[in-house]
């Protein structure tokens, strides 16, 4: 962790984890609500660098160095090796190709933590971490099927590898645990096992943030809770899904349905954006349930308007995928019945600004991300990490076009979120914070800004 934090136990919040996990105080945006160091972190492969092409043929390309010098993630290394069996170290290529097959086990950092759990298990099947993970319910999981068929594969194939102390359910159980207990820790390249931030609920309109640090995960509010309240984190970045996508993802991942105001159908689904059809009315047209009203005029649309508007919708998802320019998309914009803020177009703002990063000109990119953040801020009302990457891009963006003060207010609106979403200790925010106060003059300032060193021109620096 790169800050003190309460760990669970000493945090503020109910502590039976067979129930949902509420607070027992008052707790304000921003405030670090407690942490919780993975038990077991375990690499699955080589994550190639943003900057990097798989088929580089570039003999100077620090990404090619880095996929032919370094360990690659999937065979065991030193720490992997000190966690695991004998009978893994000998027969881990083997281990590998019979988890292949099996649906519950395809993830090799997810084979990795339960190779070292079994060995935990074998050395004390008491301790601590086996015994949580065997108290976790997993009857809602929708994995329970197939990580029984892979604990007896497992035996079958592999008697060495599970202890007598385990019978197959026991094993099925702590599989069916791995597959919803395991998060991505994205500073360590690796995943990790965690026993209480999975537990937490899922909302689309949640009142905390969950934040990766090394091989801990923080829980931030960023609403007030009050006594009683449920702690909950969007743990699909369904932030900007329609309804229709969220209860997709959720039957997916064997997830209840949600139970925010969007999903329950009681507030508009602002990710379908529509414009008004009354004339002289720039008002915006939401879907609530089945209903379509203007935010503005609060006109209602009749049932062939609806179907008119959903057939755009279904045709402009394939049409856009060729589109190949911010310049075509905007002429699709002038004539459509879709709202900017729809999340086809804010998909497709996402795709050509990453596709063109090196082609537009700042001017241009400075619209694209303003567009972005316009449209964020809309239908996310509420702080989030999207939000800072974006005012990031559009203070970088003004430095570029030499207006220093415009650069330093978007800085400082990173920064207010930043101080919701990661509080006010986190190193993300003590960046944002410099930089609000001490705004970069030029680009070639940026770099040592931000802590980093130009790689060759200076448009590329990491």
């Amino acid at each position: 962790m790169e800050f003190d934090a309460p760990t669970f136990a000493t945090s503020v919040l109910s502590h039976d984890l067979s129930k949902p996990i509420v607070a027992t105080a008052a707790l304000a945006p921003g405030q670090v609500i407690f942490a919780e160091v993975a038990s077991i972190v375990s690499a699955g492969g080589y994550s190639d660098d943003e900057s990097h092409e798989p088929d580089c043929d570039d003999d100077d390309c620090g990404g090619c160095c880095e996929v032919d010098n370094e360990h690659d993630g999937t065979q065991l290394d030193a720490d992997d090796l000190a966690a695991v069996s004998p009978y893994v170290a000998e027969h881990y290529d083997a281990l590998g190709a019979t988890c292949d097959s099996l649906a519950a086990l395809t993830s090799v950092d997810k084979r990795k933590t339960l190779f070292k759990l079994l060995h935990m298990a074998a050395n004390d099947v008491s301790s601590p971490l086996i015994t949580s993970l065997l108290a976790l319910d997993v009857s809602a999981n929708h994995h329970l099927s197939a990580s029984m068929d892979a604990a007896k594969a497992l035996r079958a194939s592999h008697a060495g590898l599970i202890p007598s102390v385990l019978s197959d359910d026991q094993v099925a159980h702590v599989i069916a645990v791995l597959n919803k207990h395991s998060i991505p820790l994205e500073e360590v390249d690796a995943v990790g096992l965690f026993v209480v931030v999975p537990k937490l609920k899922h909302s689309c309109e949640p009142n905390a943030a969950y934040t990766d640090s090394g091989d801990a995960i923080y829980v931030t509010a960023i609403r007030p809770i009050a006594v009683g309240d449920a702690i909950t984190v969007d743990f699909f970045d369904s932030f900007y899904m329609t309804v229709a996508d969220r209860a997709q993802v959720f039957q997916e991942e064997g997830e209840p349905p949600c139970g925010c105001s969007v999903c329950n159908g009681t507030a508009p689904d602002k990710s379908r954006s529509f414009r008004c059809q009354v004339a002289g009315c720039d008002g915006i047209v939401h879907p609530t349930n089945a209903v379509f009203e203007c935010t503005k005029c609060h006109a209602t649309w009749t049932d062939a308007t609806i179907a008119a508007a959903e057939a755009e919708e279904k045709a402009l998802t394939s049409d856009l995928d060729n589109t190949e320019n911010f310049g075509q998309l905007d002429a699709i914009l002038k004539s459509s019945k879709l709202h900017l803020y729809h999340h086809i177009f804010y998909t497709v703002m996402q795709v050509l600004s990453e596709e063109n990063v090196v082609d537009i000109s700042d001017d241009v990119a400075l619209s694209i991300l303003t567009r972005q953040i316009d449209a964020l801020n809309y239908v996310v009302p509420f702080a989030h990490s999207e939000k800072v990457s974006l005012y990031d891009s559009i203070a970088q963006a003004h430095i570029a076009l030499g207006d220093i003060a415009k650069a330093a207010d978007a800085y400082a609106c990173a920064l207010a979120v930043c101080h919701v979403v990661f509080g006010s200790d986190s190193k993300t925010t003590q960046l944002f914070a410099t930089l609000a106060s001490n705004t970069p003059k030029s680009v070639d300032e940026i770099p040592a800004a931000y802590g980093l060193e130009w790689i060759d021109d200076p448009h590329d620096f990491a």
